[in-house]
């Protein structure tokens, strides 16, 4: 804020002129307006189950700036701009603890990426956005989600790990002690500990938050529940005994696509076979309005190759074409890594490269990202096969699915939980993430779900952020403004910044 009193006598004592003094408080005027600063924000705490900045309740009402650093996704001032201007008054900052801390040696800190913190929360403070700073991947990561430190999952039996999260975390609050425009601390995004209770969450939070109350007894900090933080996770366990805690979950509940079934399961080829086209041609069954093609092969202690795989639909049109010549072209293994499930540069049908299976227990192969299809309509999938010595059975197929959207009503009670939670202990509730794909769903019925979401989570008392403002996975994610991997953008999605926009509007600005 500028404090035009004091130009004035500034501008007075150095010029020594009544004419120079106006001009110097006009051009300090100018540049006031002309250069927003929302320097004097106000810290926020929690009054029960509410946050209040001074004297008056906010409610935090934002966007995740998601898959920061990772995935390639990039963010700019441009864009904290444009979140402000939507009505949006906070970003939760997605970090990995590698962002701040040198791998090669504990309790030292990478100073370039705390300089890009101060960055992202100096766009906030000039726009007026708070940033919640959100530990996204935990040393040793915190759950077996490939994204979290190669899906370790070494945080909870090991020590060292727990001590440089807990380490990281004094040194953040160290810097941002003082740094009002910084809403919250946010321990730990979606752990899961693998056991049947929450015992070690619930440990090692209480241990992190009374290691950050010796440097910073006034921030907000943000606690979630084991097993991926459902709404149902929040359990009277993980309660904390400090007075400025805020819970969170994530809701991702009634916007998914529900399996129907498989086109076919087992009946495949077996034993020692070249180069061999196979051809599956099928009728997408009723309400399927998704599939993925399927490279399976099952109990097999061989070998078996995928190559040239291709979908069509029953007027010729090329729905899905993957010739394996560079990668794995959009396949993902099917299952964990049973099995070996990679990608083979040195073998192929007509130019090297394919995607291999062998050593398989039970079911497992590769399958493709989803494809949108119509019931009732004729649809052709062929690909060429290469076996060594497999037994058991390789085939291809495909999965089926239709869309999922549960009605406002029946969505509400999965919300039960997480509401009984806040009552019984008068805490504020923040819904840290909620999104729908653009792909699962028919394009119109994403901002549908959005709002439906937004009404009832406004309706609890909740604070909540959409996930995402940005993504590198293509024009039909949950991103507002997906952006392509060399830099350049997608189209903002406008459904669903119409329905978002809605929402925030509700912050006043």
């Amino acid at each position: 804020m500028c404090n035009f009193r004091a130009v004035y006598f500034l501008a007075k004592d150095r010029s020594g002129g009544v004419q120079r003094t106006g001009l110097l408080l006009f051009v300090a005027l100018l540049v006031a307006f002309a250069t927003p600063s929302f320097s004097g924000m106000r810290p926020i705490h929690v009054e029960g189950a509410n946050l209040v900045t001074g004297n008056q309740p906010i409610r935090l009402r934002g966007i995740d700036w998601g898959w920061w650093h990772l995935s390639g996704t990039r963010y700019t001032e441009d864009d904290m701009r444009k979140q402000a201007a939507w009505g949006a008054n906070v970003a939760r900052l997605v970090f990995s603890y590698g962002d701040l801390e040198k791998l090669d040696k504990t309790d030292t800190w990478r100073d370039d990426g705390f300089k890009q913190f101060d960055d992202v929360i100096r766009w906030g403070d000039k726009y007026g956005v708070y940033t919640i700073l959100d530990m996204h991947v935990a040393p040793g990561g915190q759950s077996n989600a490939p994204y979290t430190d190669g899906g370790r999952n070494k945080i909870w039996g090991d020590p060292q790990y727990q001590q440089r999260y807990i380490d990281l975390w004094k040194e953040i609050a160290r810097r941002y002690r003082n740094r009002p425009e910084v809403a919250a601390y946010e321990l730990m995004n979606e752990p899961d500990t693998r056991q049947p209770t929450d015992a070690a969450l619930a440990s090692l939070n209480r241990r992190a938050v009374a290691a950050i109350r010796t440097i910073d007894p006034n921030k907000v900090i943000v606690v979630t529940g084991d097993h991926m933080s459902s709404a149902s996770c929040l359990t009277d366990e993980i309660k904390v005994d400090d007075p400025n805690i805020v819970y969170t979950f994530h809701f991702y509940d009634g916007a998914s696509d529900r399996w129907v079934g498989n086109l076919k399961n087992g009946d495949g080829s077996h034993g020692t076979m070249p180069w061999t086209k196979i051809d599956e041609t099928f009728v997408a069954p009723p309400h399927v309005s998704l599939l993925c093609a399927m490279l399976r092969s099952t109990d097999n202690s061989g070998d078996a190759w995928f190559d040239d795989v291709k979908l069509e639909d029953e007027s010729g049109n090329t729905l899905l074409q993957s010739g394996f010549d560079t990668g794995p072209s959009g396949f993902q293994p099917e299952r964990g890594p049973q099995a070996p499930m990679t990608y083979d540069p040195a073998v192929g049908h007509d130019k090297p490269g394919s995607l291999r299976v062998g050593g398989t227990v039970s079911y497992n192969g590769w399958t493709s990202a989803r494809i949108r299809v119509d019931a009732g309509k004729t649809y052709r999938l062929s690909g060429w096969v290469k076996l060594d010595n497999a037994t058991g059975d390789t085939y291809l197929s495909a999965a089926f699915f239709s869309d999922y959207l549960l009605p406002k009503a029946e969505l509400a009670t999965h919300l039960d939980s997480a509401i009984a939670f806040g009552r019984k202990y008068n805490v504020p509730l923040w819904v840290g993430e909620f999104g729908c794909e653009a792909s699962v769903v028919p394009r119109e019925e994403q901002p549908r779900w959005v709002r439906d979401c937004i009404s009832l989570f406004e309706g609890a008392n909740f604070n909540w952020t959409y996930w995402n403002y940005r993504e590198t996975t293509g024009p039909d994610s949950m991103a507002l403004h997906a952006e392509k991997k060399d830099g350049t953008d997608y189209p903002v999605n406008t459904m669903l910044l119409a329905a978002l926009k809605d929402g925030w509007r509700l912050n006043g600005r």
